[in-house]
């Protein structure tokens, strides 16, 4: 079978087309694959998701490519399109313009990369949700700012973007990005003065119809970075949802937005001295506790509202000071269940644990020293499993 003609090179704004159906087969999940003649319809490939759209009025789920024959995955029954069948071709504008928008911006921000820090794209994806480029050195923040205000520098010039083929003999001494050698003709995407690399994909026809380049984040990723980007009408969208929540916040503040921070920074000084005090008394409230069981008591176990684990542990520390039984304190109450740290000096408190365990489901684990966890049960349940009665 022979390839199958690529609309979407020549004319990648075109929304619809005609075409003959060449073979039809149902595949294992009960819908259609379909090849045509020719196709509008972008496969996933180059790192980049397909198109999707709607084919004879069946709905296109995903295009793929294998030797040059492209396959449409189609929402429909074996019997709803035959070989020989003229079908028209309806493709998802906007997702195809978004893709176009992304990956066009990809590039602006990839040629900026080797050209700025001699930094290479080692690996491209476009799928529906996220858009990552990974390079091949390390960026600092001062570069990535750089490179992000460079490259819409490129889009206020509204640049033209050529894609064509080239001919090998045409190739000779004309420098280009690939990430593999190629040596059938090769399809050039040009962006005069900033990026020339081979590309299967569509892209827009000038640089100024991406709108915007944002990038999100930058990890290290395989002694380069992965950045996070989005271009076009995503990164409008992304944009105007950050400023929603900026404004919201705002309004719960009290606060304009160029003083957000500070009030945040505030409000988190203001929670850490809060938590604080809380701990400091919640410990107080605890060494109380202790002090008031009697020291001839064997066992020591004290029932408390939640509290901060070192707390709690504290007090654990300070019981197994002046009692030789099960020291425990059990933090929260009966509804939501207890939080528990405890010890048995001389003894391995993991059989203790395991009683807890065994009689009321409880979770947690150790060491022969100290357990912690937490139990499902009311305060009476476990004193009568643990065999203590308390004054």
């Amino acid at each position: 079978m022979t390839g199958t003609v690529k609309l979407y090179d020549d004319a990648p704004y075109e929304k619809e087309f005609t075409a003959v159906v060449l073979d039809v087969k149902e595949d294992e999940d009960g819908c259609v694959l379909v090849i045509l003649d020719r196709t509008l319809f972008f496969p996933e490939e180059g790192g980049q998701s397909s198109d999707t759209g709607i084919l004879s009025g069946f709905e296109v789920l995903h295009a793929s490519i294998k030797e040059g024959v492209i396959t449409h995955r189609v929402r429909c029954a074996l019997s709803d399109i035959g070989t020989g069948d003229e079908v028209t071709g309806h493709i998802d504008w906007e997702h195809r313009f978004s893709n176009m928008q992304n990956h066009t911006g990809e590039h602006i921000l990839s040629g900026l990369l080797h050209d700025m820090f001699h930094s290479e794209n080692k690996g491209f994806h476009l799928s529906d949700n996220i858009v990552t480029l990974d390079t091949s050195k390390e960026l600092d923040g001062n570069m990535l700012v750089m490179l992000e205000s460079r490259a819409n520098e490129v889009i206020y010039k509204d640049i033209p973007v050529e894609c064509r083929y080239y001919a090998p003999e045409e190739l000779k001494g004309k420098e280009y990005r690939s990430k593999i050698e190629l040596k059938e003709d090769i399809r050039l995407v040009t962006i005069p003065g900033v990026d020339v690399c081979a590309c299967c994909a569509p892209h827009v026809s000038r640089t100024g119809e991406i709108g915007i380049i944002k990038i999100l984040r930058a990890i290290r990723y395989k002694g380069g970075m992965r950045l996070t980007i989005l271009a076009g009408r995503r990164a409008y969208e992304h944009l105007s949802h950050l400023q929603d929540i900026t404004d919201e916040l705002s309004h719960v503040l009290s606060e304009s937005t160029d003083k957000l921070k500070d009030a945040v920074e505030r409000l988190l000084r203001e929670n850490g001295e809060y938590r604080l005090r809380i701990k400091n008394e919640a410990g107080r409230r605890l060494e109380e506790a202790a002090y008031a069981i009697p020291a001839d008591s064997h066992d020591a176990v004290i029932f408390t509202e939640a509290v901060d684990n070192t707390v709690q542990r504290n007090a654990v520390n300070m019981l197994v000071r002046d009692h030789k039984g099960i020291c425990a304190v059990f933090a929260s109450d009966d509804a939501g269940g207890y939080n528990f740290i405890l010890s048995h000096p001389g003894q391995d408190a993991r059989i203790i644990s395991g009683l807890l365990k065994e009689k009321l489901s409880a979770r947690g684990g150790g060491s022969g020293e100290m357990v912690q966890g937490n139990v499902k049960a009311s305060r009476e349940d476990i004193l009568r499993v643990l065999n203590i009665t308390l004054a």
